[in-house]
């Protein structure tokens, strides 16, 4: 039945489970060679081979808000109310920023951490 395969499910399991959790101290995100380190005994070019056979990017950045009001679920619910079960005759139009130009600007530069590195963030809070 030939070779048994160096790196199986549990391997993989393993990579997922690594990415759920932050990266090492002063390090901003995780590479593919601090996968590998971490895990310990699996190879940094699996590692890679894994993360692009499912479309795991770990440069692109996502981002989310959350409120903070305490009256923020029954407000989203009217909201989305509106989508769901809009009123007869009635015209429901969304207006939103557009995503690729801010109406203020956002609070963004260098940190600087005590071994040396530089982090690069960008906040959701204006200036």
């Amino acid at each position: 039945p030939g070779k048994q395969p160096i790196y199986t499910k549990t391997t993989d399991k393993r990579i997922l489970k690594l990415l759920d959790k932050p990266p090492p101290q002063g390090f901003a995100r995780w590479t593919g060679p601090l996968l590998a380190e971490a895990l310990g005994d699996v190879d940094v070019q699996y590692v890679w081979r894994f993360l692009r056979s499912h479309k795991i990017d770990l440069v692109a950045r996502k981002s989310w808000c959350e409120s903070n009001d305490p009256n923020f679920t029954a407000k989203a619910a009217d909201v989305v109310g509106l989508y769901v079960a809009p009123p007869a005759k009635a015209i429901v139009l969304c207006v939103d920023e557009k995503p690729s130009i801010q109406a203020l600007e956002r609070a963004q530069g260098y940190l600087k951490l005590p071994n040396g590195r530089a982090l690069t963030g960008q906040s959701h809070d204006y200036k």
